[in-house]
């Protein structure tokens, strides 16, 4: 069924303490990036590209950053826009209150646009945990706002943002964290709470939330049809138009505990109803898999990272599925061509088209991570590239969060060191030749 190509890190954990994991090995393609190139800075570098052929890169650090901003924990691209997370920064002498900062691409560079801010900010909200982007609506996470957890929704384009609504739960509780994730399209936002209790049974829930009359309020709040406790439902949330892949990574599979499943939710009717469930086809305990997703067209793509691979344990897969139009079928593994133990492969993915980006953010003293990039022709996935930031340390990781559509990938560096700041953050853009693979989501050329 598949096709081999090539215990859950919680967020909350990984906010306040340190790691010790490896670092996947060298992979095909690699580009290194000489320099920073700091926001306010017109400048890119010609590298070879996720396609191997001749691209740009650049990268990008906020200047004026500070310790532990973590700029680019979370990142979103739609078109010539990008949207990128910093839960960590100060503002107005509000420690972690966060901002979320958008990029826009002109002439081949990206330069920042706007910084955005809640209006009703408080210390420790962690603004900019999650961020998605559709259409000139901006959703960005704050899970720790209130103790429940809420979503700001911005709109607007270029240089000019404006805060439309706070998006709360009607029946949102302490430690529920709404928008630890979040995911937009057809100006609709769905927001992960996956500590949530739904009918009595604390096993996650996801919030739709739309405008009627320009006024933005909720209008459901939905769990899967075989809810299980701590099963963390919707703690990865992506969409394209009106259909959403949900995670729940810690979901009990066939006595598995751990093992982690995917949602597949149909909302063309106003209302989100179950489609599908995913779980790979050879799960285990602790794969976590579902601890990230995405979904273009009818493909959708479930990271594993703690999935055993020959023997190596977390290296990470990435599984495939497809719809018919009636039923989904798993039709790919998707495993690094460089994998080892403790790699994380598919801690973070995205897909677009026929192109695919995956996060393994593994490090040690020599390395902080990879991004590799995959291509579909005739059905068949292969690795193209993979990437690395070719100017970090062991502590970086490069990888984190990732963000793909059509010729522009966007990749998270959030424990970057930036001018002896720990944990600044440092976010890449990559783009191809309009002529080639990656400039049309892979397509073969």
């Amino acid at each position: 069924m598949s096709q081999r190509v090539g215990f859950r890190r919680s967020r909350l954990f990984v906010h306040f303490s340190a790691f010790s994991l490896g670092v996947a090995a060298v992979g095909a393609a690699r580009a290194e990036l000489p320099s920073i190139v700091h926001a306010d800075a017109a400048v890119t570098s010609p590298v070879p590209g996720l396609d191997g052929s001749l691209g740009t890169r650049q990268k990008v650090v906020i200047d004026g950053g500070a310790q532990e901003d973590y700029f680019g924990w979370a990142v979103a691209i739609d078109g010539d826009t990008a949207l990128v997370g910093a839960y960590g920064v100060t503002v107005s002498g509000r420690e972690q209150q966060g901002s979320a900062y958008v990029f826009t691409k002109a002439d081949g560079l990206w330069t920042l646009a706007a910084t955005l801010v809640a209006n009703d900010g408080r210390p420790f909200d962690i603004f900019g945990d999650a961020v998605a982007l559709s259409g000139g609506v901006a959703a960005i996470g704050a899970y720790q706002a209130g103790n429940r957890g809420t979503v700001y929704v911005f709109t607007g384009s270029g240089t000019h943002w404006t805060q439309k609504a706070r998006l709360d739960a009607d029946d949102g509780a302490t430690g529920d964290c709404l928008g630890w994730s979040v995911a937009v399209a057809n100006q609709t936002v769905l927001a992960g709470a996956p500590f949530a209790f739904f009918d009595g049974v604390q096993h996650g829930a996801v919030y739709a939330f739309a405008p009627t009359g320009g006024v933005w309020g909720q209008r459901q709040k939905f769990t899967s049809d075989d809810p299980g406790v701590g099963d963390f439902f919707g703690n990865a949330i992506a969409m394209d138009g009106t259909t959403a892949v949900i995670g729940a990574d810690s979901k009990e599979v066939g006595g598995n505990v751990v093992q982690g499943a995917a949602y597949v939710f149909d909302g063309a009717g106003g209302t989100w109803v179950q489609q599908a469930k995913l779980t790979s086809d050879d799960g285990v305990a602790y794969d976590n898999f579902g601890r990230s997703v995405a979904i273009s067209g009818s493909t959708v793509l479930v990271g594993t990272p703690y999935a055993t691979v020959d023997g190596n344990a977390f290296e990470g897969a990435v599984y495939a599925f497809d719809s018919d139009g009636t039923s989904w079928q798993q039709t790919a593994k998707l495993v690094a061509s460089d994998g080892r133990s403790e790699g994380y492969f598919g801690w973070s993915v995205a897909v677009s088209g026929d192109g695919a980006l995956v996060g393994a953010n593994a490090f040690n003293d020599n390395a902080p991570g990879e991004a590799y990039a995959f291509a579909r022709s005739a059905g068949t996935w292969s690795e193209t590239a993979a990437l690395t930031s070719g100017d970090g340390n062991g502590v970086d990781f490069f990888g984190w969060s990732v963000a793909l559509s059509g010729a522009n990938a966007a990749i998270g560096e959030p424990f970057a060191y930036i001018d002896g700041n720990y944990a600044q953050g440092a976010v890449y853009f990559y783009d191809a030749p309009s002529d080639r693979i990656f400039a049309d989501g892979f397509d073969t050329p």
